[in-house]
């Protein structure tokens, strides 16, 4: 458990640990409506597969959003694929998202690999700003798909 300082002078504990799946409600709970309760099943139907590994937020013992990686490289050998990461509107603009991404990098040089790849929304500027932000770069062209 970190605990940190916010800019309201407040102290919160944090951690972010592997989910268990008894965070599956909570994480529908605190995510919910924006992320689709279904989203967060596949999360751990893709946990149990060995497919990804899935920690959880936690703020003050509560669950507080979320973030997977798979759990081995892409074909390249050394690049792990980062998955969205989803934190509670309440405990937003806080640097928590931060902290997840952080986590993860740490965890994937750890086990010896080098690189994330992800991808996000060209829609989705905030999250493009974060990782920007982190020092991760754009690659490729950027699409934007219309369906009618």
């Amino acid at each position: 458990m970190t605990t940190i300082a916010t800019r309201y002078g407040f102290r919160e504990c944090f951690l972010i640990r592997a989910a268990v799946d008894s965070d599956s409600t909570p994480l529908v709970r605190v995510l919910s409506p924006e992320v689709d309760p279904h989203v967060i099943t596949n999360r751990f139907a893709e946990l149990h597969a060995g497919l990804r590994l899935l920690l959880v937020l936690e703020i003050d013992g509560a669950i507080a959003g979320t973030i997977s990686i798979s759990t081995s490289a892409d074909e390249d050998g050394v690049t792990r694929r980062l998955f969205p990461l989803y934190v509670g509107v309440e405990f937003r603009r806080r640097g928590f998202a931060m902290k997840l991404i952080r986590e993860v990098e740490n965890r994937v040089l750890s086990d010896g690999h080098t690189a994330l790849g992800l991808e996000v929304s060209v829609d989705n500027h905030i999250a493009a700003g974060l990782y920007e932000k982190l020092g991760y770069l754009p690659v490729g062209t950027p699409e934007k798909l219309q369906w009618s």
